[in-house]
């Protein structure tokens, strides 16, 4: 946006449109720039003439698409600037350059590929954008616009493309000896588009009203957080004068020592920074995940971390007094070794059977040490379906069914907490909706991605008969060897209801096509396009804003496995760390929680609680409701948002009728101690009893007998 740069687009526009839109709408003569550029290349008017060519048009006939304007433009006529696709922004110039005169789109449209047939999602959404965009540039520019034709009726010969390419809204097979014309997908889109003149609001895309259970769980994630284990100076055994006359420094006495004392909580200072931040979010719950690499380095109990598990211990504790619940993960995928123990990830990882008995005995070392503390458990947080192989995920699997079961029979009864997996759970939509063949696209990638690790869990024990199916049908037809193993009846059982809620993380919805549109981005695997739809709203990191799909993944759940119990575990989007205002995340909040509202009121998906991702940008950049500058956090506008839906307990309305919640009584981490000892308590409180009426009747009579002496 240089003075330069815009002068060079200004004049290209000139050479492109300006050569004839200026003599016709302006004043009969040729635009400055053509004059300065081309000299005596360019003929010039006489007066008479100027008369005769201005005024010669009642309207303004615009043609815009992908043939002259883009792909046979003489690149000098560019001067160096690049094509747009913005048709709003050419409208809005049109008007504001030739006196706003009334414009009629003669020709509009985009290409697919000359192999797809007649589901040409690619079209339909650059025909939805060109429409939406004619229809901004009336509402909000105040453009004239009063005509608009697609471009083409049918397939045909598209010049130096031959038949590489197709725009029909009718499907022609050039093989064929008919030549029947058939409707195409966009030919349906265009032809609803028409009966409604428009984009009218959905009415399920509608905001509403109303408010959560009064239990329902407020929380904030971050990944891991910052153990710092910095040894508080009231730690430090040593003796020291401050010299105030000369270095103004503290200088250590040598032989003396003050006592050793233990360690306590408040030594760790970034705990404290931590919870204060967390307090002012108002949040009811805190999801984080262990690191199983600092606890056991070794991965088994032969080494054990204890610094940094007093950590943990400390932290989960101090959330407790302030009344916030920690939801806690065992293990998360990380970059770095997967986020296993080295050795572990060394032989084999998740591959190696041997994980599978590493992470139980890691788990139960885990529900020993912060279990009394904590009561909301994640096996594994947000498994990677896509880096993950079949027999990686059978051992996955077994590891937290084995992890369920150990908490079951060994902790449950005493600690009383509950435990699950947390499943990620991005919704999948059929990019054409008059297609079949991409609805069932939409149902196999789902389970490819969701039931796999969802259906042993909650459903039948084993994968998904549609998993089993694609994958035999590809192995007999294909060169490939996709090998999903078989669990035994008695693996069935184990896995089978390993659960107590479902947890998912959900952040975007992506659209799904069978035609082969586009070969660099097709997977051959699942025979599957995966496309964006370029109306919608997208994060900087091109992650769409879609909050209906969060709706549509929580009735999902429910239709496949029942009223279970859902927790919304993370979600949220990327936002620009140079914008002061992150006003996407905002939005974003604000819409997804809405729609898991209607999953809760009008679907009536047993939805427990949200959380949004993430906590703050120092641990998941560009993420956080926090900034994180110079070494401290501030707090972003979404965290202000998010903190007055949570003092709401969601969107009330003047016509809400008031509800008021109880009080939550403030959690006690040393209450535990005194709940699963109360046999010993009553003895002791009997024992107690019985000394003091015993001392009572011995001062009682002791007083009665000295009174007889007297």
């Amino acid at each position: 946006m240089t003075e330069q740069d815009i002068q060079e687009c200004q004049k290209s526009l000139d050479f492109v449109l300006g050569w004839f839109a200026k003599p016709i709408f302006i004043d009969g003569d040729y635009p400055q720039s053509m004059k300065n550029n081309l000299s005596s290349l360019l003929p010039e008017f006489s007066d008479a003439e100027k008369k005769y060519i201005k005024g010669t048009a009642d309207f303004f006939a615009l043609s815009f698409g992908a043939t002259l304007s883009f792909q046979l433009l003489d690149s000098q006529m560019k001067f160096h600037q690049l094509e747009s696709l913005s048709l709003r922004q050419l409208l809005y110039w049109i008007s504001r350059e030739y006196n706003k005169p009334k414009i009629f789109i003669v020709e509009n449209s985009w290409f697919v590929s000359g192999s797809t047939k007649r589901d040409d999602a690619k079209y339909i959404y650059y025909l939805k954008k060109f429409i939406m965009e004619t229809l901004k540039a009336i509402r909000y520019d105040e453009v004239d616009v009063f005509g608009y034709t697609v471009w083409s009726l049918m397939d045909g010969f598209e010049w130096h493309r031959g038949y590489s390419i197709r725009r029909g809204l009718f499907y022609v097979d050039f093989q064929s000896h008919d030549k029947k014309f058939l409707p195409k997908s966009s030919a349906l889109f265009y032809q609803k588009l028409i009966e409604k003149n428009g984009f009218p609001p959905l009415p399920e895309n509608q905001p509403i009203d109303g408010k959560f259970p009064c239990d329902f769980a407020w929380g904030i994630v971050d990944n891991y957080i910052q153990v710092d284990t910095t040894p508080a100076q009231f730690l430090d055994t040593n003796i020291y004068v401050w010299d105030v006359h000369h270095t103004k420094k503290l200088i250590k006495v040598d032989g003396v020592v003050t006592p050793k004392r233990k360690r306590h909580c408040v030594d760790f200072a970034a705990i404290r920074l931590q919870i204060s931040l967390l307090q002012e979010m108002h949040v009811t719950h805190f999801h984080f995940s262990l690191k199983w690499s600092l606890i056991l380095p070794l991965g088994n109990l032969s080494q054990i971390n204890h610094t940094f598990l007093h950590y943990y211990q400390c932290f989960v504790s101090e959330l407790l007094r302030v009344n916030i619940t920690p939801v806690v993960a065992l293990w998360q995928p990380m970059a770095e070794n997967q986020g296993l123990p080295v050795v572990l990830a060394k032989y084999g990882a998740w591959e190696n059977p041997e994980t599978v008995q590493a992470f139980v005995e890691y788990a139960k070392l885990c529900f020993k040490t912060l279990g009394h503390h904590v009561k909301f458990w994640i096996t594994m947080n947000e498994p990677y379906v896509r880096n993950l192989t079949y027999s990686a995920g059978h051992n996955l699997l077994k590891a937290h069914a084995k992890a369920w079961h150990l908490y079951d029979k060994e902790f449950r009864r005493f600690q009383k907490g509950k435990i699950s997996i947390a499943l990620q759970a991005d919704w999948v939509e059929p990019a054409c909706p008059f297609s079949k063949n991409d609805q069932e696209v939409a149902d196999r990638v789902l389970e490819f991605d969701i039931g796999w690790l969802a259906e042993p869990i909650f459903g039948n024990g084993d994968y998904p008969h549609v998993m089993r199916e694609w994958l035999h049908q590809r192995n007999s037809i294909d060169l490939y060897n996709f090998h999903l193993p078989y669990f035994s009846e008695e693996e069935k059982k184990l896995i089978q209801g390993s659960f107590d809620f479902f947890a998912l993380s959900h952040y975007t919805t992506v659209l799904v096509d069978w035609e082969k549109e586009d070969a660099l981005k097709y997977d051959h695997y699942l025979q599957v396009q995966m496309i964006k739809d370029i109306t919608w709203l997208n994060s900087p990191s091109r992650a769409a804003v879609v909050p209906w799909g969060l709706r549509k993944m929580l009735k999902w759940v429910k239709s496949k496995y029942g009223d279970v119990p859902v927790y919304i575990i993370a979600n949220g989007i990327d936002d620009d760390q140079n914008m002061v205002q992150d006003k996407l995340r905002v939005y974003y909040i604000q819409n997804y929680i809405n729609e898991a509202l209607k999953a809760y009121t009008l679907d009536n998906v047993n939805l427990r609680g949200y959380f949004v991702y993430s906590f703050n940008d120092r641990t998941a950049p560009k993420y956080g409701l926090y900034r994180y500058i110079a070494n401290q956090y501030e707090p972003k506008p979404s965290m202000k948002h998010y903190r007055e839906i949570i003092d709401n307990n969601g969107f009330p309305s003047s016509e809400t009728p008031d509800r008021l919640c109880p009080e939550m009584p403030v959690l006690c981490p040393e209450c535990n101690f005194f709940q699963t000892r109360k046999s010993l308590l009553a003895f002791i409180s009997f024992i107690f009893f019985a000394f003091i009426v015993t001392v009572f009747f011995i001062i009682y009579y002791s007083r009665r007998i000295e009174r007889r002496y007297k």
